[in-house]
């Protein structure tokens, strides 16, 4: 190992362990205080930023260097002296992945689980539940398609019912609807936070209430959430919470978490184990570890898990309302300017804004705009319509694109990104 990568891992790997916090006696004044963000400096540590407009951030975000640095050094450290050792020489930084998200999301870190993706976290936490036939899932008309293809699945193998709840003229699914549907049968309410889409932002809070008012588990999708806007479980009242690492907390692919609530850790029943996730009393008993990590495999991809670590130490420095404050600005003025151009019908009318919007242009396929756009270097993104059958699939004949901001694009960016919109006929 080269001396600098050396000390560098040395320095990483040698701090100590601090002490725990409990979240939840931090006042969330101080917790959740504006901070001011650098635009330039954050730009400076991240180099996507100076060979592309990167409004994919739904998609993957661009990752900051510190990143992309802990990845490598880490993996630099294992092709020296073994993965065991390596990753036996970065207990700390593995820990720091659980201490990260607690403060995240005001939770324990007992409640936290290492997933590779959202996906694979939103299907162990569903498959987890003890169902039984003609149990009943809750979910919205929205609804993310692979989560939706999910519901399908296990209805089917376990003699499920689905109810799809509506969502009124601003993309917000119907309160009153979803807990008239709410019956003895109901076990599960699943909902997506922030609608990939178009960017609808749910009202969760609410519909956590709900499921707790009626004694039903509730699973938030925070996929597109997490890194975009505040996360408070104990506010949300889940008791599941999935999301991505690539995306809005801006770490690196095959990374994501689960929040697990403490409360129902005891009811459920992990469909996948091994001796990480579980303890083998003898030849016929085992245990499952008194914790989400029962949900891990002891097998992961370490570098990844430090990774995403690093990303959430870096958000937790410029501070997730700041984030949220500067997405919604950069977002209101795209959608102004949007509004401005001909041939342009954008999707988005939720009333709680995220950075996602969607549009289509006149007669131009969605494919073909977005190729158009990325010879300009300009990153976007396309939604198809065939994956969003129950909403955008009542509502259009063909895709979208989909353009999603973060808090590190410019407002120079989006005056471009609308230049080359008028210059594409």
């Amino acid at each position: 190992m080269s001396s600098t990568v050396a000390q560098l891992f040395a320095n990483i790997t040698s701090i100590k362990s601090p002490p725990k916090v409990h979240h939840h006696r931090i006042p969330s004044l101080i917790r959740n205080m504006l901070k001011t963000l650098d635009i330039g400096k954050i730009r400076s540590e991240t180099p996507g930023c100076s060979a592309k407009i990167h409004f994919n951030n739904a998609g993957s975000s661009l990752s900051p260097q510190s990143v992309t640095d802990a990845v490598i050094n880490y993996l630099t450290r294992e092709q020296e002296v073994g993965g065991y050792e390596a990753a036996e020489e970065a207990k700390y930084l593995l820990n720091s992945f659980y201490v990260g998200f607690a403060d995240l999301l005001n939770c324990d870190e007992s409640e936290i689980a290492f997933i590779e993706n959202s996906t694979r976290a939103w299907e162990l936490a569903v498959h987890s539940i003890k169902w039984s036939h003609g149990d009943q899932i809750i979910t919205a008309e929205n609804e993310y398609g692979s989560n939706y293809l999910g519901l399908l699945h296990i209805a089917k193998r376990k003699s499920l019912d689905i109810i799809t709840v509506p969502c009124d003229e601003f993309g917000v699914v119907s309160l009153n609807q979803l807990e008239k549907s709410i019956t003895s049968k109901t076990k599960l309410i699943a909902l997506t936070h922030i609608a990939s889409q178009r960017g609808d932002i749910q009202p969760a809070p609410d519909v956590g209430a709900i499921a707790k008012k009626n004694n039903v588990i509730f699973l938030l999708d925070a996929c597109q959430s997490a890194g975009q806007i505040n996360l408070d479980t104990k506010e949300l009242k889940c008791d599941f919470l999935c999301g991505s690492g690539r995306k809005y907390l801006r770490g690196p692919r095959g990374t994501g978490f689960l929040f697990v609530n403490n409360k129902i850790l005891q009811s459920l029943e992990p469909i996948f184990l091994d001796l990480h996730s579980a303890s083998w009393r003898d030849s016929n008993s085992y245990e499952f570890v008194k914790t989400a990590r029962m949900f891990e495999c002891y097998e992961r991809n370490v570098a990844a898990m430090i990774g995403l670590s690093t990303a959430v130490q870096y958000l937790s420095k410029l501070g997730i309302n700041a984030i949220e404050e500067r997405t919604s600005h950069l977002s209101s003025s795209l959608i102004a300017g949007l509004s401005e151009l001909k041939d342009i019908k954008v999707l988005e009318k939720s009333r709680h804004r995220s950075s996602i919007i969607t549009f289509t242009k006149g007669n131009i396929d969605a494919k073909i705009l977005r190729d158009e756009l990325k010879k300009r270097n300009i990153n976007v993104s396309v939604c198809k319509q065939q994956n969003s059958q129950l909403d955008l699939g009542t509502e259009l004949t063909g895709d979208v694109t989909r353009v999603s901001l973060h808090y590190y694009n410019t407002q120079q960016e989006i005056s471009e990104f609308l230049q080359a919109l008028e210059d594409i006929r």
